[in-house]
């Protein structure tokens, strides 16, 4: 049986950051994550729809643009796993 995991797009997430003049620290408060997280978010592994809504309301990602920051994949115990 395959599991699925949704990743993050990093490029996106820092790209948006820029264009805000946003800090991590700053994305992490708003988005009331942990630095670890955030990290595991912009590399590209697994994370949980929360922090998925989190990271995308901080960044004041709209609805119709939203799917340009995440991704439903197949689980990868290489890069997921930890």
């Amino acid at each position: 049986m395959k599991q699925f995991a949704i990743r993050m797009f990093g490029e996106s997430i820092k790209e948006r950051m820029n264009e805000l003049g946003m800090t991590k620290t700053a994305l992490i408060e708003k988005a009331e994550i942990s630095m670890d997280t955030l990290n595991r978010a912009i590399r590209g592994r697994s994370v949980q729809m929360s922090t998925v809504v989190g990271i995308c309301y901080a960044l004041c990602v709209d609805d119709n643009e939203s799917h340009d920051f995440w991704e439903t994949d197949y689980y990868n115990p290489k890069l997921d796993r930890k």
